[in-house]
């Protein structure tokens, strides 16, 4: 019910969804780059596993040679070969 009245907050003032319902929003830049917004931390990083906990669930990519190039509160930017990505609900 509560995401209900903030997605139609959100659609009625025209503000990102990933905003107000604190939800993550990923940008894949071919298959060696990821940018993911709305993170809520770390849960494993190997060179070919990387994992990471979000409001829906735990994010997890595979594939090799992976760098974390950024990270902050709000962004983690991986690079690396990605092969597959995986969405773990709650």
């Amino acid at each position: 019910m509560k995401n209900k009245v903030k997605n139609k907050i959100s659609e009625s003032l025209e503000l990102p969804k990933e905003i107000i319902l604190n939800i993550p929003s990923i940008k894949i830049l071919g298959n060696d780059e990821l940018q993911i917004e709305n993170h809520k931390g770390i849960v494993e990083y190997s060179t070919d596993v990387v994992r990471l906990r979000s409001s829906i669930g735990i994010i997890k990519i595979e594939g090799e040679n992976f760098i974390i190039k950024e990270i902050n509160p709000e962004l983690v930017v991986l690079t690396g070969k990605i092969k597959n990505l995986e969405f773990i609900r709650f």
